[in-house]
């Protein structure tokens, strides 16, 4: 009886284990999808709006992701108010602190964190170009990952499962 009950708690925790990595992989998308649509909004807002960075900010703080509207106005806040802190500081630490929670590739984040700092001194094209290169970078990757989520979902149950099996046998 109680290596039955054994056997089934550890099965349900490796697969429970599975599920959350699952389920990290499906946020995963998710956010790189938001990023993605930030950078394009951001890049026209830039060309065509021919707004300022932290006009930009205010603008995405009306974004639907309370997780990045919560970033993008802290960040307004801080570089729009009097005391004239540096935007590409305000930037990186805000979004870092945003981003560091996520479950992103730290290439991703990085791309996204740096973006303010290279677009120091640069007109508005240079800036739209830049913003842009981010967009094509986070675009592929979100294509990627949308690709592959559903075989990775898969796969990373069955070894779940699998690993609860044998756990199972070796422990009981």
């Amino acid at each position: 009886m109680y290596k039955a009950i054994g056997f089934l708690c550890i099965l349900a925790g490796c697969a429970g284990w599975g599920s959350s990595l699952a389920r990290q992989e499906k946020e995963r998308v998710r956010h790189l999808r938001i990023l993605f649509q930030t950078m394009g909004r951001m890049r026209s807002e830039i060309s065509y709006g021919k707004h300022t960075m932290p006009e930009i900010c205010l603008l995405l703080a009306e974004l639907n992701d309370k997780c990045y509207s919560e970033c993008f106005e802290r960040i307004y806040k801080r570089t729009a108010g009097e005391n004239g802190t540096d935007f590409p500081k305000v930037w990186e630490e805000e979004l870092g602190n945003c981003l560091d929670r996520l479950p992103l590739r730290e290439d991703e984040k990085r791309t996204v964190t740096e973006l303010a700092g290279s677009m120091r001194f640069r007109e508005g094209n240079g800036q739209a170009g830049r913003v842009g290169q981010a967009e094509t970078f986070l675009e592929g990757r979100y294509r990627q990952a949308e690709e592959t989520c559903e075989n990775r979902s898969k796969m990373i149950h069955s070894v779940s499962i699998l690993t609860g099996l044998l756990l199972a046998i070796l422990l009981l």
